[in-house]
């Protein structure tokens, strides 16, 4: 069970909801209404619109202050980085993984996705996910549930 707080922020439509879902073992069709969205282990979704108009950058920052790990989900089917100026500054002092969803979509290219990320300031670990598969999304939820138990003990 991840206790860990955790915030997926990313651009509209790449899949965050989905991501969030499955998360929390529901790998039904996701259903967004634009609002902010919490579960029991602390993970927060965050709306896209936060992340593509400047004008609710607050909005942004105030749903991440208290978060562990900012999870920046990327589609594999985007070839441009969707990173706001500055997001990476903001967040230094805070664990950032990104994931890369839709891999499973025709002729996307993960590799380049995954290079162009890097060459935008973004580090490992960089997950590779299908949203609808659970063996993948469980490899990220066995990173976040290690990384809490490796808190802890520094605690």
């Amino acid at each position: 069970m991840l206790r860990q707080r955790y915030v997926l922020v990313g651009s509209v439509g790449v899949g965050k909801t989905s991501l969030f879902n499955a998360l929390n073992n529901d790998y039904s069709l996701a259903v967004k209404t634009q609002a902010v969205a919490f579960d029991e282990q602390g993970g927060v979704d965050t709306p896209g619109e936060f992340f593509n108009y400047p004008r609710l950058f607050g909005a942004l920052i105030s749903t991440t202050i208290e978060a562990d790990t900012i999870i920046y989900v990327h589609a594999a089917d985007d070839p441009l980085c969707r990173l706001p100026n500055g997001l990476l500054e903001i967040y230094r002092n805070k664990q950032i993984i990104t994931v890369i969803t839709k891999i499973d979509l025709p002729s996307v290219d993960v590799p380049a996705i995954k290079q162009m990320l890097m060459e935008h300031g973004l580090k490992e670990p960089i997950f590779e996910i299908c949203t609808q598969d659970s063996d993948s999304v469980q490899v990220l939820a066995d990173f976040l549930k290690q990384d809490e138990i490796s808190k802890r003990k520094k605690q």
